[in-house]
């Protein structure tokens, strides 16, 4: 009686060891690989220099794609886009005023010193006319003759010079006169865009929704541009990047489902995507499962994870399972 009862007891130990192996250590089936939790992150950083005003983050913060949250004290560059918008002004004034053309004034000026250089002119005529004929009758000497030859001379000159500017003032500016003033305006145009977006940039905005992770400076600090103001992560774009042997890279594809098991949540299975496999080979990834797979080339996978409740963090370890 006391071997039976001992060998029962072996046979139900036995048993209850075999149910507890088969409990505590289920085999996982098709490709199983370590990784860590990933999210898609940016930099916050200014295009410009200065020091920082109005820094409206922490760390902790959820930002939308586009929220200004620091701006960049730059007095110089206001100074700068008053006097490229003055210099607009004054160009266009101009441009102005060359399509108008000549003032009534100007006009009725122009017709009264021709009308005045018309008159001179025609009593310096008169005069040499008539000094030539007393000249050839020896009344005067030559040198009267000359004299009033001369100031016949200058009379006709400013007779032309009148005529001349009537017909300018009449015809308006030259149309190659006009067209260079109006690329001038064009090109203070830009100037005034290059200064206005300049100083647009004092304005720091962040690149992408999400979650603020780290920030680097305080307000007040000078930054220097592509410095780093803050790191914002998008937490509802994660995966995890795992690598996969060559002699397993058949038995996947993009959209393949998988399970994602997080150390942080024991009794949860996270469904995942492959989104993404590498098109090139590594050697020695910077995580691996055996010391066999680590001496094989392998290939950069990921695998999308439906953060949603945003249970997940960045960094945390997985386990990918590939049916």
């Amino acid at each position: 009686m006391n071997r039976k009862l001992i060998a029962g007891v072996a046979i139900l130990a036995l048993l209850i060891g075999i149910a507890g192996y088969k409990l505590f250590n289920k085999k996982e089936y098709g490709i199983t690989a370590t990784g860590t939790i990933e999210v898609t992150r940016a930099d916050i950083t200014p295009k410009t220099s200065g020091y920082l005003t109005e820094l409206n983050l922490k760390e902790g913060d959820w930002l939308k794609a586009g929220d200004v949250v620091a701006r960049i004290s730059r007095d110089d560059l206001k100074a700068q886009l008053l006097r490229d918008e003055a210099a607009l002004d004054k160009a266009e004034a101009e441009l102005k005023d060359l399509e108008k053309g000549a003032r009534n004034q100007e006009r009725m000026q122009a017709e009264a010193d021709l009308a005045a250089a018309q008159s001179v002119f025609d009593k310096a005529k008169n005069d040499l006319t008539r000094y030539t004929v007393l000249y050839r009758q020896g009344a005067i000497a030559a040198q009267q003759l000359d004299s009033v030859r001369s100031a016949y001379e200058v009379a006709y000159n400013s007779l032309i010079a009148a005529e001349a500017k009537k017909s300018i003032i009449t015809e308006g500016n030259r149309p190659d006169e006009i067209q260079a003033q109006r690329e001038e305006v064009k090109r203070t145009k830009a100037i005034v865009e290059a200064s206005k977006s300049l100083l647009a940039d004092t304005e720091i905005s962040s690149p992408l929704s999400g979650l603020v992770l780290t920030k680097n400076f305080e307000q007040g600090e000078y930054i220097n541009a592509g410095a780093a103001i803050a790191t914002v992560a998008d937490m509802n774009d994660c995966w995890v990047k795992v690598y996969i042997p060559s002699t397993q890279l058949a038995a996947i594809k993009v959209g393949q489902a998988a399970g994602v098991k997080i150390d942080a949540f024991p009794e949860q299975v996270f469904p995942g995507v492959i989104k993404e496999i590498s098109d090139s080979a590594e050697f020695n990834p910077r995580q691996s499962i055996t010391q066999r797979e680590r001496a094989n080339l392998v290939f950069a996978v990921k695998v999308r994870i439906d953060n949603s409740q945003g249970l997940l963090k960045p960094g945390m370890p997985a386990d990918v399972v590939i049916p």
